[in-house]
């Protein structure tokens, strides 16, 4: 379906007419409480072999009179569990189709933030919405991984039946955590943990196969010690600032740049 089509389909889902998407140049943003709503993409590296793998994606906002606010704040605009679940459920539709936009040269999974507040708000059935709407957009859970920060919920056993649910329906989960505990890693089963400093992924005996991602490598002193230390996967501004393009993955005939055998069916 037609990125147009696609826009004009979610807003008429819309039926409590809370939000507005649009099209914005080749990309699409959306109107939400007063605020305008964007997506950023930075590449997600595999650093063994410097070659992009995913992309993370994040909210940028802007008040009316054109003020850059922090993601956050819009959250805490969310005053009741319906509102934190359309707010959020917004957002990664806004991600999904910015990310489909660029599907001819990005490559890669998506890799997004889900919010705590959507984690408790949802009785049961996680990630069945959301399922539905990436298969308008010609993607599927496989191609998503779900950013979760599990500080603050701790052993709320909501956390544990919202990301079983998850991962039952093919979602791959990457947790930020500040206190890694090989129990936590067992019990909600993360497919990457992701790190703001380098830190212990040779003494956490970890659950395999589990990935660990250092946000921050911004320099090749990093890089390095990033690689020392066990770590895969990476994102910073060496490789690339959030930007509203994904980096390229390929060309238009599916051919990776980062690599000497052609690879996918030309198109």
């Amino acid at each position: 379906m037609p990125l147009s089509e696609l826009v004009r389909y979610f807003n008429a889902a819309d039926s409590a007419g809370q939000s507005t998407l649009y099209p914005e140049g080749k990309r699409v943003a959306a109107w939400h409480d007063g605020l305008h709503l964007a997506s950023r993409f930075q590449p997600i590296v595999d650093l063994a072999q410097e070659r992009i793998v995913g992309h993370q994606a994040t909210l940028a906002v802007r008040s009316e009179d054109g003020t850059p606010l922090s993601p956050e704040t819009a959250y805490e605009r969310c005053s009741s569990p319906e509102s934190i679940v359309h707010f959020d459920r917004l957002c990664r539709t806004l991600h999904a189709l910015n990310f489909l936009a660029q599907q001819r040269y990005a490559g890669g999974y998506l890799q997004l933030a889900i919010h705590p507040r959507h984690l408790l708000a949802v009785q049961s059935q996680h990630g069945l919405v959301y399922e539905a709407i990436l298969k308008r957009c010609g993607l599927a859970p496989e191609d998503i991984v779900l950013d979760i920060d599990a500080v603050g919920i701790g052993t709320d056993q909501r956390l544990d039946t919202a990301l079983a649910n998850y991962r039952r329906r093919g979602y791959r989960l990457a947790l930020r955590q500040t206190a890694l505990a090989t129990d936590l890693l067992q019990r909600l089963q993360p497919a990457i943990v992701r790190l703001n400093e380098i830190g212990p992924p040779d003494t956490v005996d970890r659950p395999e196969p589990l990935y660990f991602e250092l946000s921050g490598i911004d320099n090749t002193d990093t890089l390095v010690a990033a690689r020392a230390a066990g770590i895969q996967l990476g994102q910073g501004r060496l490789f690339g600032e959030p930007a509203a393009d994904c980096r390229p993955t390929h060309n238009e005939r599916r051919v990776a740049y980062n690599s000497q055998i052609p690879t996918g069916d030309p198109t």
